[in-house]
């Protein structure tokens, strides 16, 4: 007997798969979709059988002598259905089948260790829905039993309640035998959502993430593959267990950027999750107060079906928004990060005993350190960007965000030795130094991704801020969401401008949800909310709109620019990306590869210099290709000869 055998490797083979004989003591073993251990080179690795048959003589005499499969993993089988969702992955996103496979099979563990579920004992009960929340719910219900079945957009409000007809679809999924898929952009910042999924349903819920230990998450996968455990919640991971018995696939927050995988296979979980949902007929939710664009686009085209929810749970109002054009504080002479207007809100904030939350969007101390006389800007020599100034417990020092090397202050300029060196810009730690200046009574927090590295460090501040430990809290895009704070009614974002203006399609889209995000911390509960937007550009689209909680205005504004420049949705991108540490070498190799396109007319912009031009002493070079359709097969041609440069489908990334 002869398997044909996906390789869990990134070599690429026309048919996808090598040819092994089944040695007679495992004969009775090997089914279709049986992970296996196989000789590849001089290693040994895992594989998935696509297909098996019989050696006869009809078929070519063969120039040499097939290798033997190894061993029988005779826990797990990877089913038809996931093995062509692998098959669909490595054309559509252009990589292997081996690298397509390797995301649905099980963690490699060389011996399990015990490991305990942290159990809830005892299940609360649901919560009863609004009237609104009963409709959306029943109709979604029916189609959890219909044969066909379009995957729902929920659009609603930050605090609308979508998370409580998540439960309640949860439940009744769980009801007529099915299991439940929660998808969350990350762990450590969606706790409330978890625990009121751990609280309702107890030890049916398994938590599938990056902090555990490959033994964790192999039982992790286990229980949700044997259907022991009934739902799954997770990053990207919690989707990719091939259980077949799915019924509800929940994308919370679909618009987060960290959906998209940024290594082979550079996948989206959102795009995977609607191809297992239309293979195992479950009803695909996407969940958004922000929804991408193209998202939008499709429920306005009839692809999605959209519910929309406008208001708050229980009656509670979205925050009043106020802009502050930074350009009338420097006539008033305020050379402050904090406007007059906010600094008047945040003494009131303390005066009443409530909590306020200032966001930047950047850490540090300063955006980068310059020469006042010719104008030298401190740069990484590894990366060629910005340094950023940084001040952490009495020591102060120059890092590179992207290569993470840090260096000494410049005494001096290096270039015309002028000691006018000057700190442009304002960061956590500046703002932080700031209040303590402005308000020396108010107790304050600062936290980025540095200070809270775990879901331990974040429970324990989030309980603290629920405590009112602290009276303002001072971070980065930690603290945009996630964040259900019952005395907050103030949230002041210190510089709405980072990123406006950054060569990228999804600028402006990215800065409207980041303010609304971050705006829909405040007035929570009984408060009424307060956000002040301060920026230098008061009448930029995502700025105007973001204030006035209007997504339908951003989108309408949003997709005529985009359709009228070919970008997604109307186009998909492919973003071709050479890295060398030789400059000359890394365009000439991306010059070949654009002449390659030319003779298959296919259209592209470039090639260019990348935005971050140097990273990790490696110059960068990209072409990007804009096609209707994918796959496209005179792409996936080129792509089959040309793997060494970095190919990214639907790119999150054009910097």
């Amino acid at each position: 007997m002869i398997a044909n055998v996906i390789p869990e490797t990134k070599i690429f083979s026309k048919e996808g798969f090598f040819s092994y004989q089944i040695p007679d003591d495992l004969s009775h073993k090997v089914n279709v979709g049986s992970i296996v251990t196989i000789p590849f080179g001089k290693r040994k690795i895992r594989g998935v059988v696509k297909e098996i048959y019989k050696k006869t003589n009809s078929r070519k005499k063969r120039k040499y002598q097939l290798r033997t499969i190894s061993e029988v993993d005779e826990n797990f089988i990877i089913s038809k259905e996931f093995i062509e969702i692998a098959d669909w992955i490595s054309n559509y996103y252009l990589c292997s089948m081996g690298e397509a496979i390797s995301i649905f099979m099980p963690p490699i563990i060389k011996k399990l260790k015990n490991f305990e579920y942290k159990e809830y004992t005892k299940n609360k009960k649901l919560n009863p829905l609004t009237t609104l929340q009963k409709e959306i719910f029943d109709r979604l219900k029916n189609k959890l039993l219909a044969t066909r079945k379009k995957p729902t957009l929920i659009f609603g409000v930050t605090g609308s309640g979508k998370t409580e007809i998540y439960l309640h679809l949860a439940k009744e999924t769980i009801r007529i035998g099915k299991s439940v898929i929660l998808l969350v952009p990350e762990i450590i910042l969606t706790p409330q959502n978890i625990q009121r999924f751990e609280e309702i349903f107890a030890s049916n819920v398994v938590l599938m993430h990056s902090g555990l230990s490959a033994s964790e998450k192999y039982r992790c996968y286990k229980s949700f593959y044997d259907g022991e455990k009934k739902i799954i919640v997770g990053p990207r991971s919690a989707l990719l267990v091939p259980n077949n018995n799915i019924g509800l696939i929940i994308v919370d927050e679909e618009q987060e950027d960290s959906y998209k995988q940024e290594q082979n296979p550079r996948y989206d979980a959102s795009q995977i999750a609607e191809k297992i949902a239309k293979k195992q007929n479950a009803l695909l939710l996407l969940g958004s107060a922000t929804p991408r664009i193209e998202s939008y686009y499709k429920s306005k085209k009839g692809t999605y079906d959209l519910e929309i929810l406008p208001g708050r749970f229980n009656t509670l109002t979205l925050p009043e928004a106020e802009i502050i054009d930074l350009k009338n504080e420097i006539k008033k002479e305020n050379f402050s990060p904090i406007s007059e207007r906010l600094q008047e809100l945040l003494y009131n904030v303390l005066k009443k005993k409530e909590q306020a939350i200032l966001f930047l969007n950047r850490r540090g101390m300063a955006t980068f350190v310059s020469c006042r006389d010719c104008g030298f800007v401190a740069n990484c020599p590894h990366c060629d960007i910005p340094l950023i100034y940084h001040l952490e417990k009495n020591r102060d020092f120059l890092t590179c965000h992207h290569c993470q090397k840090e260096f000494p202050l410049p005494a001096k300029c290096p270039d015309c030795k002028s000691f006018r060196i000057k700190y442009f810009g304002s960061g956590v730690e500046k703002i932080e130094i700031e209040l303590k200046r402005l308000l020396p009574k108010a107790r304050i927090k600062k936290v980025d991704s540095k200070v809270l590295r775990n879901h331990t460090e974040y429970e324990k501040f989030y309980q603290n801020f629920r405590d009112h430990k602290f009276d303002f809290v001072v971070g980065t895009q930690i603290l945009a969401k996630g964040f259900d704070i019952p005395d907050v009614s103030l949230v002041g974002i210190i510089s709405a401008d980072v990123g406006l203006h950054l060569p990228h399609f999804r600028a402006l889209e990215k800065i409207f949800r980041l303010i609304t995000q971050v705006s829909g911390r405040s007035g929570r509960r009984s408060k009424s909310g307060k956000t002040i937007i301060q920026t230098y550009w008061p009448n930029s689209a995502a700025i105007k709109y973001a204030a006035k909680h209007d997504f339908e205005g951003f989108y309408n504004e949003e997709i005529k620019k985009r359709l009228a420049k070919n970008y997604p949705p109307k186009n998909h991108l492919i973003r071709i990306l050479n890295e060398n540490k030789n400059k000359e070498m890394a365009f000439s190799e991306i010059k070949k590869l654009a002449s390659e396109f030319e003779k298959n007319n296919i259209e592209f912009i470039g090639p260019g210099q990348c935005f971050f031009h140097k990273l990790n002493n490696k110059f960068r070079y990209q072409i990007i290709i804009k096609t209707e359709k994918l796959p496209n097969s005179k792409i996936s041609n080129i792509y089959q000869i040309q793997q060494k440069f970095t190919w990214d489908v639907d790119p999150i990334n054009l910097l």
